[in-house]
């Protein structure tokens, strides 16, 4: 549906008449080329609206309005389509037939709002008119004022630099509406954000606070949404930006992709929050501790088999680098011996790869600025090109190996790997989730006593002892029903006990 009502773009004139076009019948070579015009925004009005059917002066509508035939309507429809498949790259407005308030006056109605994959080219001539030559030729059409023409040579490189100039997260998204956001993440990133926007926050409309955070923009009738809106602040940004989640597979045992033991999770929501939510997992599941009393020294050692920091920092460099314009999401693989981290595509040509994998990068080029700044408003992102040094120095200071840093020849996508610890080994990732093993943690006894499924449940209760039956399944992946019966077994067994009311109380380990 086009926004801006039709009786509102004749009648009402609040649209600037240069950005209107109207056209008393079907024209294939002018409409084509001020499609392409609109498209390519050249004066920045976001684009205009073209009305076929109408007869003007002086760049107004003429009444009583031409109309079209009704009987030419589904081709003029199948024919604007076909046309419009000749605009490289590909582009195709939004389209209505209108009967004119019910009188029988048929419109073709067209909006034609700014791309954001320009510039855009048309054919010179997209339909051969009789005794006339056809000519193929590929031209950039621009509307400076209220007249359609071809860019001159200087007017195309303003093109390119006006599309150049723009990252993909800072484009609108046309498909995003004001319903695809939820305004309780904009509260929660506003109040983690400690923006001056939480004094005003009880008295302001989602609207303004789209507004005021710079990821939407006004426009006739309604807001536009930026992608940078949709991957910060929408429910689902993967149905408006293909690719926008975060994908785990965790393998339990050393045969990996060759084996059918393994676990899948996909996190959706804001970006930001997918972050959190899949390091949360980690961190309870994954990640291990042990202590070492070191002779002569008066402070245990303290180590894991994955620094959390180091984990942090490579999702976040995943997520920030991903470019959002490709399908592909960000993959976490977890094996028995190592975390992997996948973003598509991997490093630009221009960046040295021994550089990199030293931590000795400082990139100036990103392909989502405006993503980096509201991470770092978070406490997401240290400063530009700073990331893998920090990767490299956690890693150190836990004594584990180096990282690693995987591409193919072409730079379609990194992988960067972060090894166990040595002293963490194992042929069965789900003991993994036991965690704090050492004379801190479970009894020797109390763990030969337990199964695997039994163990990953008791070592989940003593990191959290107020978690909940529906914690323990998102988090292991155990079906509900197995997890009733497994916590039905252990408290009969007198392993653990339940005290208080089932919405306050706390598990306990005997």
């Amino acid at each position: 549906m086009i926004p801006l009502k039709i009786e509102t773009l004749l009648e009402g004139r609040v649209v600037e008449h240069d950005r209107v076009e109207y056209k008393t019948g079907w024209n294939p070579n002018a409409i084509i080329h001020s499609i392409c015009a609109f498209a390519n925004d050249y004066d920045n009005t976001n684009g205009g609206y073209i009305v076929i059917g109408v007869k003007e002066k002086d760049g107004m509508p003429v009444f009583p309005l031409e109309g079209l035939p009704k009987e030419n309507l589904d081709i003029i429809q199948q024919e604007i389509f076909q046309y419009c498949n000749m605009i490289v790259p590909r582009y195709i407005p939004r389209m209505e037939i209108i009967d004119y308030k019910k009188t029988g006056t048929f419109l073709v109605y067209l909006w034609c709002p700014a791309g954001d994959s320009g510039p855009y080219q048309a054919p010179h001539t997209v339909y051969g008119v009789k005794g006339e030559k056809i000519d193929k030729t590929m031209k950039y059409w621009i509307r400076p004022a209220s007249l359609t023409t071809d860019a001159k040579q200087d007017e195309v490189s303003e093109l390119f630099d006006k599309f150049n100039s723009v990252p993909y997260d800072d484009r609108i998204n046309r498909k995003a509406r004001i319903d695809d956001i939820r305004r309780g993440y904009m509260e929660d990133f506003i109040r983690k954000s400690n923006s001056s926007l939480i004094n005003g926050l009880n008295n302001s409309s989602l609207e303004d606070l789209l507004l005021a955070q710079e990821v939407a923009d006004e426009t006739d009738t309604e807001l536009d949404i930026r992608n940078i809106g949709v991957l910060m602040f929408a429910e689902h940004p993967e149905k408006l930006i293909p690719g926008a989640q975060i994908e785990l597979i965790r393998f339990n045992t050393e045969e990996a992709e060759a084996s059918d033991d393994f676990i899948e999770k996909t996190f959706t929501g804001p970006i930001w929050k997918q972050i959190q939510d899949a390091l949360d997992y980690i961190n309870t599941t994954v990640i291990e501790e042990k202590v070492v009393k070191i002779k002569g020294k008066a402070e245990a050692e303290r180590f894991y088999n994955y620094p959390y920091n180091a984990l942090e920092e490579a999702l976040v460099n995943a997520v920030f680098h991903k470019s959002y314009r490709e399908p592909e999401p960000v993959e976490i693989r977890i094996y028995v011996d190592s975390i992997q981290i996948i973003n598509y595509p991997g490093l630009a040509k221009w960046i040295n790869l021994e550089k990199f994998e030293a931590g000795k990068i400082r990139g100036r080029k990103y392909r989502d600025r405006r993503i980096g700044e509201l991470f770092k408003e978070i406490d997401l992102s240290e400063k530009k090109g700073t990331g893998i040094s920090k990767i490299i120095r956690e890693l150190r200071q836990n004594g584990s190996p180096e990282p690693e840093f995987e591409m193919d020849n072409d730079r379609n996508y990194l992988n960067t790997i972060i090894y166990i610890r040595s002293g963490f080994e194992k042929t069965d990732v789900t003991s993994g989730m036991n965690k704090n093993v050492s004379s801190e943690a479970l009894s020797e006894a109390l763990n030969e006593a337990l199964n695997k499924n039994e163990l990953v449940i008791v070592n989940l209760i003593k990191n959290n002892p107020a978690i909940k039956q529906k914690d323990i399944v998102e988090l292991t992946g155990i079906s509900r029903s197995q997890v009733q019966r497994i916590m039905k077994s252990l408290q009969e067994r007198n392993i653990i006990m339940h005290e208080d009311s089932k919405k306050t109380g706390r598990w306990i380990i005997w």
